[in-house]
């Protein structure tokens, strides 16, 4: 939440790494997580978005919201990890002689998340900073470094996305 003078109260007193890194934390590997679908993904990009933060705590101090820039930090990372899987995994099919499945991961996915996951990436990372983070569209905006406009474009392109998806794999209603 923002002061008078617009920055998160918590990081105005010098050396409060501590404090914004047990507020947020949680939050980050939330956030993570609902694009990750990997809880130990999850904690390991927060972690690293952290570790960031904190070499360039001076600097990060003087943004309007650190808290939204760890948080764009870490889906980045998330977007790298994903573009390399993709890559690596283009690359194994490539040198097999025969198609074999990718292992599955053992943590169960949610439906809903997997699904928001086949989202295109804005519209995946819109939705979860809205409904896992609980973040107004415009501290979506300030995240994503991108206008309003375009943050309520994403969450309705999003939701429309997500509701045929769900309404054709016969996991929700389609009647309205």
């Amino acid at each position: 939440m923002a002061d008078v003078d617009g920055r998160d109260p918590v990081i105005r007193v010098p050396g409060r790494f501590e404090t914004f890194y047990r507020e947020e934390y949680p939050r980050v590997v939330g956030l993570v997580y609902g694009l990750s679908g990997n809880a130990w993904v999850a904690e390991d990009l927060a972690q690293e978005a952290f570790l960031r933060a904190h070499r360039d705590w001076d600097r990060v101090t003087t943004l309007a919201s650190p808290a939204a820039w760890v948080r764009r930090v870490a889906i980045n990372l998330a977007i790298s990890r994903f573009r390399r899987l993709r890559s690596e995994a283009r690359a194994r099919l490539r040198l097999s002689a025969r198609a074999t499945p990718l292992d599955v991961s053992a943590v169960q996915h949610d439906t809903f998340w997997a699904e928001v996951r086949r989202l295109p990436d804005r519209q995946a990372q819109a939705i979860a900073l809205r409904y896992i983070d609980d973040l107004s569209v415009a501290e979506i905006a300030t995240v994503l470094e991108v206008a309003e406009g375009t943050v309520k474009a994403l969450l309705h392109q999003g939701r429309t996305r997500l509701a045929r998806q769900l309404t054709s794999k016969g996991w929700v209603d389609g009647g309205r």
